[in-house]
């Protein structure tokens, strides 16, 4: 019987994966040797299945037959592929948190994150940067990485700025039991931000009480 080689089962494993999924080396380590992987990935990309994102870090080729063009990589994939690969917890950081969550159409010229690792800014191979902003990140330790991005969007708005326009963005994409959970969590934030949490679930349908 033929044995299934390294690139055939790196292959197998990006298939059972979404397109937009971005890979860091470290990713195909039960699939073989440092080496072989590296051999394999070089072979992927020669062959058009794999793109290389940035340095070490790749995605399934997905062309775009309406554009007639590659499919360019999500940043935001790329900056948890990132993340993951180095075992920082992040968030996304003021107009990127916005820009994720529908508050803002504005694509940011730069993709901002705050992180518990180094401060560090990557180039993407098409040019975009991701930039890691070091910050002890306490507050969203517990959370989940959409809890988090919203955090950030509230305080990256500001309490004037939340306008009744944005609580609906919000609840277009937080439900009642999800904004439930994250007001017991965030009972040490800034006390409007939890205020702001309360008045999105009192939104959502039901009051609550405040503490």
């Amino acid at each position: 019987m033929k044995e299934i080689s390294t690139s055939e089962r790196m292959l197998n494993y990006i298939k059972r994966n979404p397109k937009s999924r971005v890979y860091s080396i470290s990713d195909f380590s039960k699939f073989g040797t440092y080496a072989s992987i590296r051999k394999a990935l070089s072979r992927l990309e020669m062959e058009g299945r794999l793109i290389r994102v940035s340095r070490g870090f790749y995605k399934s080729s997905e062309f775009n037959k309406l554009i007639n063009e590659e499919t360019s990589s999500d940043p935001d994939q790329f900056a948890r592929a990132y993340a993951e690969a180095y075992g920082w917890k992040i968030a996304p950081h003021k107009e990127t948190a916005l820009n994720m969550l529908g508050l803002s159409t504005q694509v940011p010229s730069v993709f901002q994150y705050i992180s518990d690792g180094p401060y560090r800014t990557v180039s993407l191979s098409d040019g975009r940067k991701i930039e890691f902003r070091h910050r002890t990140i306490r507050e969203i330790s517990k959370l989940s990485y959409k809890e988090a991005a919203l955090l950030e969007a509230l305080k990256t708005l500001g309490k004037d700025r939340i306008s009744p326009e944005v609580r609906s963005r919000i609840l277009r994409r937080f439900s009642k039991k999800e904004l439930e959970a994250l007001k017991k969590r965030v009972q040490k934030s800034r006390k409007w931000v939890y205020e702001e949490i309360c008045k999105l679930i009192e939104g959502s349908g039901n009051s609550v009480s405040h503490r």
